[in-house]
């Protein structure tokens, strides 16, 4: 026994050595790199990798991605951990807050690289004169067109072209319904529609004379975009516009699968779903401007970045050389395009790439590559971003009115857009006054607190009523029982308490997309701006929320009750099945059923068209403000009231039935039996439960998913009609970039619904006592 002891204290000893001497996960003998969420494109890196250290005898990991998206914010948290990334696939958009935030470094960019690479590949990862990146995979769009409606050679030169032939395409059955578009647009859509908005003299950001993006000049209220509204508003008329203001690209997308469209302005991302569906289809470039020029596409190149913080710069930049070589680089889109299946997932930078067979001799890969000769890269300035959080509510009012249904003035909305847009850069640019708080004050204070919280803990204790206190037991005892508490205090100070302590201290900050390292207390700057200029949205949200927390609780508690007294009266049998029939929207993954509901309100949706065979005019759901609240208490009581019968159902089984008997002897009906004796007693047995209901609505964040908190005010910026605070704190946090200030609006919802929950408990309790 003695000997096996000493061989464990020897193995455990050596494992700590080996620990403790050994070099650190990801150090100088290992690089990491975050990569695809194409698994066959993760598994080709994986061999490239493999024999690029066969070479070299430095280890490379791959790291596959769930989206592209989450890079800039995965890299910001993990940059300087151990393992962090040292290579990773960024879209070119994102650099500009990476490098303002100090986490990647510029390259050097030999000539023979560039001769080897497309120009779009430099010049969307150039920043300040520096390049920062090298694309490996270019996302743009063209004409897509449908063979069996258009041929190659009928395809228009000009834009005028296009508008022409595109209507003439338009056919209409006996009752006037189109059943094939020529073209079918998104008027709200900023991307696809943008060769149409330049070709008529519109621009989002203009360009310095040295190249540079220049964020004050926003091209989105001159009058030459006045003359592209007016074009979209023809062709709004002639239907070749999306009917549904709820539209999206999805939907053109879906006409065209389904061989009801001509042409569109899109890309190949739906290239599979148009091959299931049998749809012989091609892609061309965009017709020529008023310029005479092939107009330019917008595009997002995704290519390779390096964290500042790796440890091993030599061997990154060596595995960087290795992979972008021709013969990797073609493996890589091979694999990227699921090898013969040929999906246009991946369209290459690299130009020994677009001349092989295997893109060349494909009519719809070549062609797609042969865009990326002539196209314009995103803007990758922290700025880039700002317009997509305005342009959509802008020209969603501009195509289909406000609110209310009512038309605007086109001009008006333009120059409100642009001058959001320069409002909101003008706010990332500002640079708040750092507040600098030295140490021992920050130590005098934590103390303070806990020794506040020690006080109040104590006092408890003492101040408790003799009954409460039961049994008082020894210092051993108590040491055991705190220590079997220990890992539970801990999970509970790292998962609960830490990040609201956290997160108040962010509200203090300037943490924002452009400082996501440097970045210090302002003190309360973020928390001046919301009860000022913000204090009208803070206050109709507030109330919405309220009132719609309130009223879904309050329904479904009724609706709950009610059944569970309905089933509770019927055969058992017969009782379980409508139960388990109940309790199906409270199974069902929320994701799926509200993407379901949001299908069926649209205006064209399936509630709608049952209206109509009714002989009933349509209802605008989501689209209209009153109705679209009402929408969402109806669809969120549909959620939550099957729990709350199941609920009542076990407490009403456990109400003496002596009550009811009493009460019939005395004459009582049904509706004053169920009003005044059993909704009181379940009441009374789920407040609790409705305390923590109301909480979770009043963060409901599927509402989101439903209208996407529309439909928008009127004045751009504000609330939409259905936001929550929750909602509107993640469209701050996620399209504006401006943490500290979404973190000071979730300190506001923290207060609120902590001192909610505190008072309507200590309400309950004194009742229940009473």
């Amino acid at each position: 026994m003695r000997g096996f002891r000493f061989v464990v204290i020897v193995q455990v000893a050596l494992l700590l050595g080996t620990r403790l001497f050994a070099a650190p996960d990801g150090g100088d003998s290992k690089i990491r790199i975050w990569f695809s969420h194409i698994e066959p494109e993760n598994l080709a890196m994986a061999a490239i990798a493999g024999e690029f250290t066969s070479l070299t005898g430095i280890e490379v990991e791959v790291v596959g991605r769930r989206s592209i998206f989450d890079a800039p914010r995965d890299l910001a948290n993990n940059a300087e951990l151990d393992d962090r990334p040292d290579i990773i696939l960024m879209q070119a958009p994102d650099i500009g807050n990476m490098v303002a935030s100090g986490l990647i470094v510029p390259l050097e960019i030999d000539d023979d690289l560039r001769k080897r690479y497309l120009d779009a590949t430099f010049e969307a990862f150039t920043y300040n004169n520096k390049c920062y990146g090298i694309g490996y995979s270019l996302d743009t769009s063209g004409l897509i067109y449908n063979r069996d409606l258009i041929s190659e050679s009928e395809l228009p030169e000009t834009w005028d072209d296009f508008f022409r032939i595109a209507e003439a395409l338009t056919l209409r059955n006996e009752d006037g319904k189109i059943v094939q578009y020529g073209t079918l647009l998104n008027p709200k859509d900023m991307w696809f529609n943008y060769p149409i908005i330049k070709d008529h003299g519109g621009y989002y950001y203009g360009k310095a004379p040295n190249g540079d993006y220049n964020p004050y000049d926003v091209g989105l209220d001159n009058d030459c975009m006045l003359d592209y509204v007016n074009r979209m508003k023809e062709l709004q008329k002639k239907g070749l516009t999306l009917a549904n203001e709820n539209g999206t690209e999805s939907h053109i997308s879906a006409e065209f699968a389904n061989g009801r469209a001509a042409m569109i302005l899109y890309g190949l991302w739906n290239a599979s779903i148009y091959q299931s569906m049998c749809v012989d289809y091609g892609i061309a470039p965009l017709p020529k401007g008023r310029n005479g020029e092939v107009s330019r596409p917008l595009a997002t190149v995704q290519g390779f970045v390096v964290n500042r913080f790796t440890r091993n710069m030599e061997a990154v930049e060596s595995f960087l050389e290795f992979v972008l070589r021709d013969e990797n680089q073609q493996k890589l889109i091979e694999a990227g395009n699921r090898a013969e299946r040929r999906t246009g997932e991946r369209n290459p930078c690299n130009i020994s790439v677009i001349e092989s067979d295997y893109v060349s001799k494909d009519p719809i890969l070549s062609s797609l590559s042969a865009i990326g000769f002539n196209c314009e890269p995103f803007p990758n300035i922290p700025e880039g971003t700002i317009w997509y959080n305005y342009t959509s509510t802008a020209f969603r009012t501009i195509f289909y009115g406000d609110k209310s249904g009512n038309p605007v003035d086109a001009k008006e909305k333009l120059t409100e857009l642009a001058n959001k847009i320069r409002g909101d850069v003008a706010v990332m640019n500002k640079v708040p006054e750092k507040i600098e708080i030295p140490t021992g004050y920050l130590v005098f204070f934590a103390s303070l607190a806990a020794a506040g919280l020690a006080f109040l803990l104590v006092w408890r204790r003492r101040s408790a009523a003799p009954g409460e206190i039961a049994e008082r037991y020894g210092r051993k005892e108590s040491i055991v029982a705190w220590l079997m508490l220990a890992p539970l205090f801990f999970l509970l100070s790292m998962f609960y308490i830490f990040p609201v302590f956290h997160n108040i201290y962010l509200s203090l900050t300037n943490y924002s997309g452009v400082n996501l390292r440097d970045y210090g207390i302002v003190g309360l700057s973020n928390y001046v701006e919301i009860f000022s200029t913000g204090i009208n949205g803070l206050v109709s949200m507030i109330i919405w929320t309220v009132a719609f927390a309130a009223t879904v609780v309050g329904l479904s508690f009724l609706a709950g009750t009610v059944l569970a007294v309905v089933l509770d009266k019927v055969k058992v049998r017969i009782a379980k099945i409508y139960k388990i029939v109940f309790i199906l929207p409270w199974v069902v993954p929320s994701v799926i059923t509200l993407l379901m509901w949001r299908g069926m309100l649209e205006s064209d949706g399936l509630v709608n068209r049952l209206l109509g065979i009714m002989g009933m005019p349509p209802v605008p759901w989501l689209t209209s403000s009153f109705v679209a609240k009402l929408s969402c208490i109806f669809v969120m009581s549909w959620f939550s009231f099957p729990y709350f019968m199941v609920v009542s159902s076990g407490v009403l089984k456990s109400i003496p039935r002596d009550y009811y008997e009493v009460a019939k002897i005395a004459g009582a009906g049904n509706a004053f039996i169920f009003f005044k004796i059993t909704v009181p007693l379940v009441f009374k047995a789920l407040f609790p439960m409705m305390i923590m209901s109301f909480i979770m609505q009043f963060n409901q964040f599927g509402v989101y998913l439903l209208t996407q908190g529309g439909p928008p005010g009127d004045v751009l910026g504000s609330p939409g009609s259905t936001d929550l605070l929750i909602t509107y704190v993640f469209n701050t946090a996620f399209n504006t970039k401006r943490y500290s200030l979404a973190a000071a609006y979730s300190v506001i919802i923290f207060c609120f619904v902590g001192l909610f929950a505190f008072v309507s408990l200590r309400i309950g309790k004194r009742k229940i006592y009473e």
